[in-house]
């Protein structure tokens, strides 16, 4: 029996009374914690809308590509393990490369052309260092990932260190640059950033021309002129 099938009934008849009494019961408890919910809902939907202008503005600024789709599949990367991501990474170059897509390149390199030589010991402190790094990266080291060897606990939080304060200064170059490019230039172009959407005008100029080019425009007035001798 699954969670969400209903429990079997601890009363196999029930009286007229006995039915409202429990109904008026539950009702009332499903009544205040429904209370809650939508009491609830308020600052979450306020979460939520403020997280989609955060992923519009990441668009406007990246530019063509940076969907809410790929921005949450960054989001969900930054919070997986490395060696998960490594393993992904390999998995999708092989099967890319089995079904004749491009593959531009394998995560298997992602310490160094040296790396792949080192001692085991080295190469996993490389390895700790950069799980390290990547969680400094995205801010995320509330503990020593789980199975990490005490010996490389000093790794992992050096390079967490090296990832939060490159983190920090890219933060602040971007907001630096943000800012930058927000102050006008008197002269400077106008940008358009609905450069890659068709005109309103265009498409319906658009529609026009095929109605004519398929002949449904002179229908009617084909049909008030006599047929050729």
């Amino acid at each position: 029996m699954s969670k969400d099938d209903p429990k079997p009934s601890r009363v196999t008849a029930l009286s007229k009374d006995e039915h409202r009494q429990l109904l008026t019961h539950h009702m009332s408890k499903l009544r205040g914690k429904a209370a809650e919910v939508e009491e609830l809902k308020a600052p979450l939907k306020e979460a939520q809308d403020e997280f989609t202008a955060l992923i519009n503005e990441a668009k406007a600024d990246l530019g063509k590509g940076y969907t809410r789709k790929y921005m949450l599949t960054l989001l969900e990367d930054s919070t997986s393990r490395l060696r998960n991501l490594l393993e992904e990474e390999n998995r999708r170059a092989r099967d890319r490369e089995a079904l004749g897509l491009p593959v531009f390149g394998v995560q298997a390199d992602l310490f160094g052309d040296g790396v792949a030589a080192m001692p085991d010991e080295a190469r996993d402190e490389v390895h700790y260092e950069a799980e390290g790094y990547m969680r400094g990266r995205a801010g995320l080291l509330d503990v020593i990932p789980e199975g990490t060897p005490p010996r490389f606990h000093q790794s992992v939080q050096r390079g967490y260190e090296k990832g939060q304060q490159a983190t920090q200064e890219d933060f602040l170059a971007g907001q630096e640059l943000r800012q930058k490019r927000s102050t006008p230039d008197a002269d400077a172009e106008p940008v358009n950033l609905n450069a890659d959407e068709p005109d309103e005008q265009e498409i319906v100029d658009d529609k026009i021309r095929k109605l004519k080019r398929s002949g449904f425009m002179n229908t009617g007035a084909d049909a008030d002129q006599p047929a050729a001798a």
